[in-house]
């Protein structure tokens, strides 16, 4: 199964303390793919501010994880991430506006009460 992270979803293992990665694994064997413009908010993130360890944390693991750069096409993160999810994608997000657009049509994963991640 193929799994989008955004930039937020990366993020989660900073945050939380959860490992995205092993629990992706529930859902199949999981390959791992994000944006380039995802890293590159990333990169931005992790030069100061209260996220900076995250976002460094994240970096590592896209790296640590083999995670796949796709190239982006579209204007926005966002709407590449939705472009995609009709491509047999399932976007990994914890953004509100992209759950809501993709809810329903295609699989989302995200992360609840903090602790585990669940496919919508």
């Amino acid at each position: 199964m193929k799994f989008l992270l955004d930039t937020n979803f990366l993020m989660i293992p900073g945050k939380f303390r959860v490992d995205v990665f092993r629990e992706l694994e529930q859902f199949e064997k999981p390959e791992s793919y994000t944006l380039g413009s995802v890293l590159r908010e990333l990169d931005r993130l992790s030069i100061s501010g209260p996220d900076s360890k995250n976002a460094k944390l994240a970096l590592g693991m896209v790296r640590k994880e083999n995670v796949r750069i796709m190239p982006d096409k579209a204007k926005s993160v966002d709407e590449e991430l939705i472009k995609l999810a009709g491509k047999g994608f399932v976007v990994c997000t914890q953004d509100r506006e992209i759950i809501r657009a993709l809810k329903g049509k295609y699989p989302v994963v995200t992360l609840r009460q903090k602790r585990y991640l669940v496919k919508l």
